[in-house]
């Protein structure tokens, strides 16, 4: 049995930035709009009045005050609310192997590799842009792999889950060094003019490269992972392929893209604890070993909460730090960025858990340990 290491991250943000001021001027433009060329029927009680934002709710309700995103204008053009984002050719590099790649890049250059370094690439993401040939497979012949390559979704969890094969698999000598990319372009999936979520996501793009132990200093063990499920629809999108079949029935279908978020919080605050201290049980290592933990960027009460339980202490900046006030959340990207931000300070031998949770619901762990 080999044991896996990680030998390095990378993460990639593009330079525009939404602040909450910006977004609740767009969102709160639009609602109006729609209130007054529907007051008739909002004072019949045949539809609902849609109601306005505030940058106050948006901090209270997440910790978010800015999110970077790959196209800025269409989100705040109230007549779109979505990114634009021209469609390319099939000669072109996709929009999102080409987002990936940012960070592919830099996590390859940080462990001094090249692409023919890597035999197993998976692109680990809450969505694919197209359904095939793999966005793996294109990033793998972008940087000159061989081997196998595919994507997978498990959404906000789907990093962590990438972690889980890789790690098995290494250990199991099926492969030797695998790239684990989650472009996240989460701007394109919300829906801008629901203000349940019209504030929750940012894009980014994250990777790692994880390898068999050759005795090479430097990197971090994996010393354990685990990942699991417990069905939930209560955070849910339906966009797919069965929507064009769906809207010849009944042409004003209209994918679901909502959650529960009083629901979601319940359930995913009991859950995702449970799930990485039984991965932390089956190593043997207690909360009191763990020196921090980087969480899923979801929402900061959630961090709170679910950091308490992982360590069984108030969570601080420095045991479970927070980046969802720049950059909100980045779906599965988030815990790469956040390990990568806040891990140069580990000493050497200290242990750190990585937890991500999401719609499913999935929740995904990893115990590592810094090397020398």
């Amino acid at each position: 049995m080999k044991n896996s290491l990680i030998r390095s991250t990378g993460y990639w943000v593009p330079s525009n930035v939404i602040s909450n001021d910006e977004l609740v001027a767009s969102y709160n433009a639009w609602a109006t709009r729609f209130n007054t060329d529907h007051a008739g029927a909002i004072a019949a009680g045949k539809a609902e009045e849609v109601p306005l934002s505030s940058s106050e709710f948006i901090r209270n309700a997440s910790g978010i005050e800015r999110r970077h995103v790959y196209e800025k204008t269409g989100i705040l053009d109230i007549d779109h609310m979505t990114p634009r984002i021209p469609p390319r050719g099939i000669d072109e590099v996709s929009t999102q192997a080409e987002f990936a790649l940012k960070s592919v890049r830099i996590a390859l250059d940080k462990a001094g590799y090249d692409g023919s370094d890597i035999d197993g690439v998976i692109v680990a993401s809450s969505a694919q842009q197209r359904n095939f040939p793999a966005v793996a497979c294109e990033i793998q012949e972008a940087i000159g792999s061989t081997g196998f390559s595919f994507d997978m979704t498990m959404a906000c969890a789907s990093a962590l889950y990438g972690l889980h094969m890789a790690n098995g698999m290494i250990k199991s000598g099926q492969a030797r060094r695998i790239l684990i990319c989650s472009p996240e372009l989460m701007t394109c999936i919300n829906v801008h003019s629901r203000r349940e979520v019209h504030f929750i996501f940012g894009d980014a793009s994250a990777a790692m490269i994880v390898e068999a132990d050759d005795g090479r200093p430097g990197g971090w063990d994996v010393i354990g992972s685990h990942a699991e499920n417990k069905w939930s629809s209560a955070l849910r999108s339906d966009y797919g392929f069965i929507n064009i079949a769906e809207r010849t029935v009944d042409p004003e279908f209209a994918p679901h893209l909502d959650q529960d978020g009083h629901r979601v919080f319940k359930d995913v605050v009991g859950f995702a604890p449970q799930v990485a201290r039984r991965m932390m049980e089956s190593i043997e290592l207690s909360p009191s070993d763990v020196r921090r933990t980087w969480l899923h960027q979801a929402n900061i009460r959630m961090v709170d909460m679910i950091a308490k339980r992982i360590l069984e202490r108030d969570r601080t900046e420095d045991n479970a730090p927070a980046i969802l006030h720049e950059y909100g959340n980045t779906s599965s990207s988030s815990v790469v960025m956040n390990f990568e931000m806040h891990s140069d300070d580990m000493a050497i031998g200290e242990t750190g858990v990585m937890c991500a949770f999401g719609a499913g619901y999935g929740v995904g762990a990893a115990a590592v340990r810094k090397r020398a």
